[in-house]
């Protein structure tokens, strides 16, 4: 009598919580203007990474924008190029524009996290060596970093100050100097 009991009771909770259970999240579309994307799904829900896969094209340079927003991409591999966005809770139109070789390629941006570098360079192209110039001070031991990774110092044509190089990479990036005291005093 007990079994048939919990039976029935575990028989009408699951009939309350079952169409609860099948209740889906509500997808949005990714509408492509133009351009061709590799593994792209039609639709995503809110929340989801959407990943927009594309082959690299020697000599050019592509502008990816999801609602007008420009995104940045990401190697993957020797082939494809990745641009990502996290699905918000409408549909999202993506454009996809090819600049040849004779066209201008477009900079990426060099934002700055706290203070250390002097005559600030705000873009630059991908590949392209960019130079950072930072006050020297004495007993200090400074590090560059861009986005998050320790760059190499190099020699400058100013003494006075310290220099630090990089190769832009094809996305925008953030530089963050830090400075430690190694003389053991506390300032």
């Amino acid at each position: 009598m007990r079994a048939k009991k919990v039976v029935s009771v575990a028989l009408i909770l699951l009939m309350l919580l079952l169409p609860l259970a099948c209740e889906k999240k509500p997808t949005y579309r990714v509408i492509v203007e133009n351009g061709m994307f590799v593994d792209l799904k039609e639709r995503y829900a809110e929340g989801e990474e959407v990943r927009l896969k594309t082959y690299i094209v020697m000599d050019a340079s592509p502008t990816v924008t999801a609602d007008g927003e420009r995104l940045s991409p990401k190697l993957d591999g020797y082939e494809y190029l990745v641009y990502t966005f996290i699905m918000p809770a409408h549909d999202v139109t993506v454009s996809y524009s090819l600049g040849g070789s004779d066209m201008m390629m477009q900079p990426f941006r060099i934002t700055y996290d706290g203070y250390g570098v002097i005559d600030k360079i705000e873009s630059a192209y991908p590949g392209e060596t960019v130079m950072l110039k930072v006050g020297l001070v004495f007993d200090t031991i400074t590090d560059v970093y861009v986005n998050d990774e320790k760059i190499r110092q190099v020699n400058g044509p100013d003494e006075d100050f310290l220099y630090f190089a990089f190769e832009m990479p094809f996305e925008d990036v953030t530089v963050r100097v830090e400075s430690r005291n190694i003389s053991g005093a506390d300032d």
